[in-house]
């Protein structure tokens, strides 16, 4: 069970050499962007499923009403969130890259520490 929103925790995983350190049972979430029409993407990777899991996704768009104007064009803006669970002692790495039209354009690697 998540945590409430105002409780959350967050990962600022934008930045270099980032470590994180978390308890087992602890949920955390990164925020991120997609653009789908635009071509803007986001994906992770976690590198030891055993120590970190992924366990949902959730999006909202930003401009929702423009989604229903005709000739609209880009209004399918989204943040997202991707939710973690810290579910054995142990190291890993949630590798996070930003897309363009299926190309990586930047990558960013956080250790994350479970204890």
């Amino acid at each position: 069970m998540k945590p409430p929103e105002e409780r959350m925790l967050e990962l600022d995983w934008k930045g270099k050499n980032q470590t994180a350190s978390f308890s087992v049972g602890d949920v955390f979430r990164c925020r991120f962007h997609r653009h789908g029409s635009v071509g803007e993407d986001t994906e992770f990777e976690i590198e030891d499923t055993s120590v970190l899991v992924h366990e949902d996704t959730q999006t909202e768009y930003l401009h929702p009403e423009h989604m229903k104007k005709p000739g609209w064009t880009g209004g399918d803006a989204e943040r997202g969130y991707w939710y973690f669970k810290a579910v054995a002692p142990g190291e890993t790495t949630l590798t996070i890259r930003i897309l363009f039209r299926f190309e990586v354009e930047s990558e960013y690697k956080v250790v994350i520490k479970v204890t």
